[in-house]
């Protein structure tokens, strides 16, 4: 197993949408409605404007594991007077 590191892009998102579905049913959550285009849309909007980057660990062509990272900018507050803040999410390993 050679495990390689690289930044996600639009080619890999179909799977990438397929693996946080998955996620989110092995938490447990209900599925009321198809969340694929939401998610698609998500991803795309944000990643074209750089408020969310991916990192996925590749072992040949098989995603073993991912990362997110999304930038979200609030309104000043004592504890961050410039609002920019991001939330690190370890999505899933595989």
């Amino acid at each position: 197993m050679v495990i390689q590191y690289k930044k996600l892009t639009e080619k890999e998102l179909d799977i990438f949408i397929e693996m946080r579905i998955c996620q989110l049913r092995e938490e447990g959550a209900t599925e009321d409605l198809d969340l694929k285009p939401a998610l698609k849309d998500y991803y795309n909007r944000h990643m074209a404007d750089g408020t969310f980057i991916s990192w996925l660990a590749v072992d040949g062509d098989k995603i073993v594991g991912t990362s997110g990272m999304s930038f979200v900018e609030k309104p000043p507050y004592f504890g961050c007077p410039n609002g920019k803040t991001g939330k690190l999410k370890n999505e899933n390993i595989f």
